[in-house]
């Protein structure tokens, strides 16, 4: 298993990144070929009004054959390492790590929906 998971929850590429992966955990990965991704957004979670305890923001990749839906704090740096094509993998990490680093991405949940899942 990739040592990143032990104290961040993203890796990048030094040049470009291929795949991006997504691990859940140490059991359960995915990954899509970068040349995949259609588009990214990154906004606030509208969850987070009602609730405080909500990331407040998401990131949503939109892949030829997937959506992919990313919940945390601080993600304005996975979405530059996107636009520069360098994002290798992201990982959840749990919840006592959120608040550790103040200036930490830190990401609380990955949803994948296939588009065969969507229709």
């Amino acid at each position: 298993m990739s040592t990143f998971l032990q104290d961040k929850c993203y890796e990048t590429a030094n040049t470009y990144a291929a795949y991006i992966e997504f691990q859940f955990d140490e059991h359960h990965r995915r990954a899509f070929n970068a040349s995949q991704l259609i588009e990214f957004s990154l906004e606030p979670n509208a969850d987070a009004d009602a609730d405080k305890n909500e990331p407040p923001q998401k990131i949503t990749l939109v892949f030829s054959t997937a959506d992919v839906v990313i919940l945390g704090w601080r993600l304005g740096l996975i979405a530059n390492y996107l636009r520069g094509n360098t994002l290798a993998a992201v990982c959840i990490l749990p919840k006592r790590y959120a608040e550790l680093e103040r200036n930490a991405i830190y990401v609380s949940s990955i949803k994948i929906t296939k588009l065969a899942d969507k229709s």
